[in-house]
C-alpha cells in the first residue's frame, strides 16, 4: 500500500507474504504486476509520439497495421486507446482456438496475428464502450512501427528513466529472474497455488513496478511533468459515435468518489490485483497492490479514502422498498442478451441469485435493482416477461430478451443434431461436438473438453473459452452453425463442415 498528499509520501508498507515457498514478506519496496494499470502507460507512449507530430489520433490504425482487414468504418488510433474499436478480446480468442491463457506461451507475434485475422467486429467501430485488450496490444506495435525501435525501449528512454521510475520495468520475458518479485497465487482448499502470467505479452497489462513508482507516476501526472499537453490528453473522457460522453479516457477512468473527482484504473492479472488513483481536489494519491486472484484492491484503495477523507459526501442508498415474491415470481427466468447472447437468470426469491452481482430488489418508483444496475421490464398485457433493460455504467442500456421459464431439457436425439465439425479459419481452429450419454460435449482437440450445458432451446452454457454457445439452423432445420457470445467476443462463428 501507497499513500500521498501533494507529492509527499505518506505511507509505503507491504503486509503479508511475496513468496510463500520461501517465507518472504512483502516490503516497501517488493515488485508486483500492475494488471490493466499499465494501460495509461501505453497510452502516454502514444500520446508522445502525437505531441512529436508523429502520429495523429484520427490516424486510420490501417496507416500504421496494414495486416488488420478495412472495415465498414474506418478504425482510428483514438477508438484503440478508449475501448471503442469493436475488436475481439485476444484472449478470448486464443481460448476459442484451444488455447487458452495458461495452457500456452503466448507472444505480442501471437496477438498481432490473431487479431488481423479477424474479419469481424463486436460492433460497428466507436458505438459502444466493450472492454478489450486487444486494441492496447496493437497499440505497442503501432508504437514501435512509428518510433522505428522497441516498445520496450522507448518505454525506458521516454517514460521510466526520465521520470526516476526506476522500478518499473515491461514484463516482455516471462523467464527472466527479477528480484524482489512477489510471487502471484489463487486460493485453493488447502491453501494457496502459484497463478504467474507465463506469457510474453504486455502493453495491455505486464508491467511491473512498486508502490513506489505508481505514487511518483501519480506525482508526475498531477505536476504534468511531460507536459500539459499529453497529461491532459490522457484524461480525456471519449465520445461514442452516438454522442454519449464514457468515463473511460486513455488508458484512464476518470469520475468521481463520494463526489471527489476520481482518476484512477484497476488491474487483474494472473493472481495480481491492483488499484491506482488519485483525488486531485484533495491532492491525495492511492496504489495498492496485491498478489492472489480475487483480492479486492478497488475496495481496500476506497477503504483507505474513507478513512483519511471522512467529510466526503456519504454514499446515497438506493430506494428499495419490500418485494412483493408474486411480482418476482412472475418476472423470474432466463434472459438473453442481444448483444453478446450472455445469460441473465433472475431468480424467483427476490433473495435469490440474480447473475451480474446479486439478487433482484424493488425500487420506489416501480424500477428494479440488480446489484448496482437499474432494471426496466417488459411484459405482455397477462404480466409474463418479455425481456428487460439494464442500465448501467455510463447509462449504457444493455436489452435482454425473455429466453425460457427454466432450463431446457433436450433428449439424447434432440442432442444428436448438434454433433459435428465445426471450422473458423479465423482462429484457424475445428471443434468437434459430440453427444456422450446424456450430455453434448465440445473439443477443439483430444486434450480440451468443454461439457455445454443446456439452457433454451439450441443454446448451452459452457465453462471455460466457449462462453454461451448457441446454434442456428437453415430453412430445413438442419443445424449449419456453432456460435459462442461473451462479454469481449459477442457473436463468434464456427461453421459446420459437411
Amino acid at each position: 500500500v501507497g499513500i500521498a498528499r501533494g507529492g509527499q509520501t505518506i505511507l509505503v508498507r507491504g503486509y503479508g507474504m511475496a513468496n510463500l515457498e520461501a517465507n518472504v514478506p512483502i516490503t516497501a519496496t517488493t515488485i508486483f504486476e500492475s494488471g490493466s494499470v499499465a494501460k495509461q502507460f501505453t497510452a502516454t507512449a502514444v500520446m508522445l509520439l502525437a505531441r512529436d507530430g508523429k502520429l495523429n489520433l484520427d490516424d486510420p490504425v490501417r496507416k500504421f497495421i496494414p495486416e488488420l482487414p478495412e472495415y465498414p468504418r474506418p478504425l482510428l488510433v483514438r477508438h484503440l486507446l478508449s475501448h471503442t474499436s469493436g475488436l475481439r478480446e485476444w484472449s478470448n480468442l486464443v481460448a476459442l482456438a484451444g488455447w487458452p491463457r495458461g495452457l500456452r506461451v503466448h507472444t505480442q507475434g501471437d496477438l498481432l496475428e490473431i487479431i488481423t485475422a479477424q474479419k469481424s467486429l463486436n460492433y460497428p467501430v466507436g458505438d459502444y464502450y466493450s472492454y478489450t485488450n486487444s486494441g492496447f496490444a496493437l497499440l505497442v506495435t503501432i508504437v514501435e512501427r512509428v518510433s522505428g525501435i522497441p516498445f520496450v525501449q522507448f518505454s525506458n528512454e521516454r517514460i521510466f528513466r526520465p521520470l526516476g521510475l526506476t522500478n518499473t520495468h515491461w514484463r516482455d520475458d516471462f523467464t527472466e529472474i527479477v528480484p524482489g518479485r512477489a510471487q502471484a497465487y489463487s486460493r485453493r482448499a488447502a491453501g494457496f497455488a502459484l497463478e504467474m502470467p507465463f506469457e510474453n505479452v504486455y502493453g495491455p497489462g505486464g508491467l511491473l513496478t512498486t508502490v513506489g513508482d505508481w505514487l511518483k507516476w501519480n506525482d508526475h501526472l498531477d505536476r504534468k511533468t511531460l507536459g500539459a499537453d499529453v497529461v491532459d490528453s490522457l484524461t480525456t473522457r471519449a465520445v461514442l459515435t452516438s454522442g454519449r460522453t464514457i468515463s473511460y479516457a486513455r488508458g484512464l477512468v476518470v469520475g468521481d468518489y463520494r463526489g471527489t473527482r476520481e482518476v484512477q484504473h484497476s488491474g487483474s492479472t494472473g493472481g495480481y490485483s491492483t488499484f491506482l488513483a488519485r483525488y486531485p481536489d484533495t491532492q491525495l494519491a492511492f496504489a495498492v497492490l496485491c498478489n492472489v486472484a480475487g483480492a479486492p484492491a478497488t475496495q481496500l484503495t476506497h477503504a483507505l479514502v474513507d478513512a483519511l477523507l471522512p467529510a466526503l459526501s456519504p454514499p446515497v442508498a438506493p430506494d428499495t422498498v419490500a418485494a412483493d415474491p408474486s411480482a418476482v415470481a412472475k418476472l423470474a427466468g432466463i434472459y438473453r442478451s442481444v448483444r453478446t447472447h450472455e445469460l441473465l437468470v433472475i431468480a424467483a426469491a427476490s433473495s435469490g441469485s440474480g447473475g451480474r452481482g446479486g439478487g433482484l430488489r424493488a425500487l420506489r418508483d416501480g424500477a428494479w435493482l440488480l446489484g448496482n444496475n437499474r432494471v426496466l421490464f417488459e411484459t405482455a398485457p397477462d404480466g409474463s416477461p418479455r425481456g428487460l433493460r439494464v442500465i448501467g455504467a455510463d447509462a449504457d442500456t444493455v436489452s435482454y430478451t425473455f429466453a425460457a421459464t427454466s432450463p431446457w431439457t433436450p433428449t439424447p436425439e434432440q442432442l444428436n443434431a448438434f454433433a459435428g465439425r465445426y471450422r473458423s479459419d479465423e482462429v484457424g481452429a475445428t471443434w468437434t461436438v459430440r453427444v456422450e450419454g446424456a450430455r453434448l460435449i465440445a473439443s477443439p482437440r483430444n486434450a480440451l473438453r468443454t461439457e455445454l450445458t443446456p439452457v433454451y432451446p439450441d443454446a448451452f452454457r459452457s465453462v471455460g473459452g466457449l462462453g454461451v454457445v448457441w446454434f442456428t439452423r437453415d430453412g430445413t432445420g438442419a443445424v449449419t452453425e456453432m456460435h459462442s457470445g461473451a462479454a469481449r467476443v459477442w457473436d463468434f462463428v464456427f461453421r459446420r463442415e459437411k
